[in-house]
């Protein structure tokens, strides 16, 4: 930590911190490594008064002159202009009682600081020096607390050198509940058995809270002592609330703490900054108070965090003064909009956790903001228990209140069926559309949001369109980002049906800035990123694909939102176009063990999870396999009438799809022919022009097959010129890895640039093959069957068949006979050994 106050020649160094953060030690250390030719003057002033004039007498002391006589600044600074050697004055533990004189004094003196005279200042309470004037000027280093708390790595050395080896997660804890305090985390450890650490991390020492009050607290007077422990009981606060509750104790008694390096900034949210005391500090102080007085500082907290729009910090100090009745009445205040930003959906289930059951059935707004907060978390199962509860407040007294109440539960059924992928999800939302007053904007936004969606799985687009434009018109209407953000993303799939990808991705960068300088932290911008690796897949980008994957999954799971699933699938996806098959399926299995463990039931995600496998087993070339879970699923929703989930509005089509290349690859040419040209005159028809085109680039192998080139090169010619219109890459990857001269025959000079990125992203066959591959496609390529591989190999039978099917993908074939012409065609293999390869599958 010294290295920043050797590494450059500031002329003051400020080292501010509380007691036991190792001022005294830091400066030691620099003083054992001062320049040679460096004369050193330490001064310890034990945080006793001190006046210039007995400044001025230490200094001349250690300076072995005479004190001239004069005004104690002016001698000062006269005295200290003759010093011709390098000098470097420490002054350890400054006066600990504000001291204007003496600030004084130093402010003047540091004015004009010689060049050959350095600083080195260590204090528990910031002077009041014009230290902004010396930043600007270059002149100034300022350490605090939080720059000398021990990081982890420090606290690791710091454990070893006590001889203990903890789990990494006990040693985090440590840190974080001690906030890395040099000397409390010191006196923890003393003639410390590693099975006790768990015990006085929860209940601290004597030792500890004695050092606290003779350290920390002595000293400090009334007023302030007072100020901390009324703050000890708040885990953060604004600025303004401290102030509040500090009103009664004189002068600007949160400057002084701040002063005293006793707050710590709390990270900044979308309310402002947030203060706090350290924690350890907190801890010792709260346990002085009793009970009574807590009590009545949460609920001064709770009523001012509430009267100033503080929702769910005020229900967090009523839950804190053991006023449940209190929170549940402040749960009211919980609306819509508060559903969408940061980590609400989380904590009002917690909250739902934690109080009194009966509360959130005490009143039908609770029961339906529950409602609400269950369908967006995707536990539907739950919300059949909330409408229950809704029905026990009917009849209402009041027509008007009875028809609103009716029109909400007809809301919420609305979107339940919705999630469910059930039709009579448009006829509770037109019902509730209807009755519910205008008033009530957010509920009628929901119902525009979910008839828009009932369209989209039906394929509709112009009607989902006109659905999407009026729900966006009452957000921008009542100004709210959040739900505008939300609408957009169901207008991002929307633009991704019709295949405007480029579209696609101006909206999710327009919604990702407005959001951002909205400062709406929230599951709403996971999703986005999302939505833009998905984007980025078709459009060919992969590798920007994957990363923006990545984050927008991290993003999303800081508040468990169920749009991790879609971060996922793309991932699987990219894994299994890799040949990575391995990787695909644990990506797919990690999507689906979070879901269950966020209680969302299957009809939510099967369907979307029985098409990536499908997809994944045709790509290994597990045709049968493929055909089984993808027919499956198709006669499942058919026969229960059921419609795509949110979110993967094609599911149904693809299904189709992949059923067709199916079909193609199991040789049943005419069955998968007149498959894809239904599905293309549908898409083509309804306006899913992604999918048209997709089902273009497979007609062109399926004309070929039935011997019909002609046709194969029309619908070529006409493939190729809607991909370059929608800059659509993926359908183009899949075929150049199968018919590569096709396409570099047919594509105009202009298509040349988009086959160019095509090709880019579809590796060489061959070219990554493995030592250990190439080991088994030899013995492939020599007769071996898959036991006698395993054999010679000494390798299990399993390996063999995983090594198999990465061939099959590296070499873009589907059977072993295919792998091996493949590979002699590259070159891969000798061609004077035996290549009769049985085709085992």
């Amino acid at each position: 930590m010294y290295q920043p106050l050797l590494a450059n020649d500031y002329r003051l160094n400020l080292i501010c911190a509380p007691a036991g953060f190792g001022k005294s030690v830091l400066l030691s250390e620099c003083a054992r490594q001062i320049p040679s030719g460096t004369r050193l003057l330490w001064l310890d002033l034990g945080g006793r008064a001190l006046s210039p004039a007995g400044l001025l007498e230490r200094l001349s002391g250690a300076l072995r002159v005479p004190v001239p006589p004069g005004e104690p600044g002016e001698v000062l600074a006269t005295l200290l202009e003759r010093v011709e050697q390098r000098l470097w004055i420490v002054l350890d533990d400054y006066p600990r009682q504000p001291n204007a004189e003496l600030d004084e004094c130093l402010d003047r003196l540091f004015d004009h600081i010689p060049p050959n005279l350095r600083w080195f200042v260590a204090c528990r309470r910031q002077p009041a020096w014009n230290l902004p004037r010396l930043m600007l000027l270059g002149e100034l280093l300022e350490v605090d607390a939080q720059g000398l708390a021990l990081d982890t790595d420090e606290l690791h050395q710091l454990l070893l050198g006590h001889g203990l080896k903890l789990p990494s997660e006990l040693e985090t804890r440590v840190r974080q509940q001690y906030e890395g305090w040099p000397a409390l985390i010191s006196l923890l450890l003393l003639k410390l058995d590693p099975a006790q650490l768990h015990e006085r991390l929860l209940a601290g020492t004597a030792l500890l809270r004695d050092y606290l009050e003779r350290e920390v607290l002595n000293g400090i007077a009334a007023p302030l002592r007072e100020a901390l422990q009324v703050l000890a009981h708040l885990p953060r606060f604004p600025e303004a609330l401290g102030g509040h509750l500090l009103a009664t104790l004189g002068a600007a008694p949160l400057d002084e703490l701040r002063s005293r390096q006793l707050l710590v900034a709390d990270n900044p949210d979308s309310s402002g900054e947030q203060l706090r005391l350290w924690r350890p500090l907190a801890v010792a102080l709260a346990r002085q108070h009793d009970r009574a007085a807590a009590i009545a500082i949460h609920l001064r907290a709770a009523q001012w965090l509430f009267e100033h729009g503080r929702v769910r910090e005020a229900i967090d100090q009523a839950l804190a003064a053991d006023r449940p009745e209190l929170a549940a009445s402040y749960l009211q205040g919980f609306n819509h909009k508060h559903l969408l930003v940061e980590d609400s959906v989380r904590q009002f289930l917690q909250w739902r956790d934690e109080l009194p059951r009966a509360l959130f059935a005490s009143s039908p707004r609770l029961i339906i903001m529950l409602a609400w907060t269950l369908v967006f978390r995707g536990r539907l199962d739950e919300v059949d228990d909330c409408l229950a509860d809704l029905a026990h407040f009917l009849p209402q007294a009041d027509h008007n209140r009875q028809t609103q109440l009716l029109a909400e539960w007809q809301a919420v059924q609305g979107s339940l069926h919705r999630q469910r992928g059930l039709a009579a999800a448009r006829e509770h939302a037109l019902a509730a559309l209807a009755a519910l007053a205008p008033t009530n904007w957010a509920t009628r936004m929901l119902c525009l949001q979910t008839l828009a969606q009932h369209a989209l799985a039906n394929q509709q687009l112009e009607l989902g369109e006109e659905l999407l434009s009026e729900g966006l018109r009452v957000a921008r209407l009542n100004g709210s980002l959040a739900y505008e953000a939300m609408l957009n993303l169901d207008r991002i799939h929307l633009l991704t049906l019709r295949g405007e990808l480029v579209k696609g991705l101006e909206l999710v960068e327009l919604s990702a800035r407005q959001v951002s300088a909205g400062l709406l932290r929230g599951p709403v911008l996971g999703r986005l990123r999302l939505l833009r690796g998905a984007l980025l897949v078709n459009l060919g980008r992969l590798e920007e694909a994957r990363v923006e994957l990545r984050d927008g999954l991290q993003e999303s799971g800081r508040y468990d939102d169920v749009y991790q699933l879609f971060g996922y699938f793309g991932l699987a996806e990219l894994a299994a176009e890799a040949g990575d098959f391995a990787q695909a399926l644990q990506l797919m299995q990690e999507g689906e063990r979070l879901l269950h463990w966020f209680k969302v039931p299957e009809i939510r995600y099967r369907g979307m999870l029985d098409l990536a496998s499908g997809s994944l087993f045709l790509r290994q070339g597990e045709l049968s396999a493929a055909e089984t879970v993808l027919r499956g699923l198709l006669e499942r929703y058919r026969q229960q009438g059921l419609l795509a989930p949110s979110g993967f509005y094609s599911l149904l089509p693809r299904v189709r799809h992949r059923l067709a290349l199916v079909a193609l690859r199991q040789g049943r040419h005419a069955e998968a022919l007149a498959a894809l040209l239904e599905l293309r005159d549908e898409c083509l028809a309804n306006g899913q022009f992604g999918l048209a085109c997709e089902c273009r680039f497979s007609l062109v192998e399926a004309w070929l097959l039935a011997g019909r080139a002609a046709d194969a090169e029309q619908e070529l010619r006409q493939g190729l010129a809607e991909a370059q219109r929608m800059q659509l890459i993926r359908p183009l990857q899949a075929l150049y890895a199968r018919q590569p001269e096709l396409l570099l025959e047919h594509a105009s000079e202009e298509q040349q640039q988009l086959l160019l990125r095509a090709r880019q992203t579809v590796s060489e066959p061959g070219e990554q093959l493995s030592a250990r591959e190439l080991e088994v496609l030899k013995l492939i390529a020599a007769g071996r069957s898959n036991r006698e591989i395993a054999e010679r190999l000494f390798i299990s039978l399993h390996t063999v068949k995983t090594h198999a099917h990465r061939i099959n993908a590296k070499l873009k074939v589907e059977r072993r006979t295919q792998a091996v012409a493949q590979a002699k065609r590259l070159g891969l293999l000798d061609e004077g050994k035996p290549s009769a390869a049985p085709d085992l599958g």
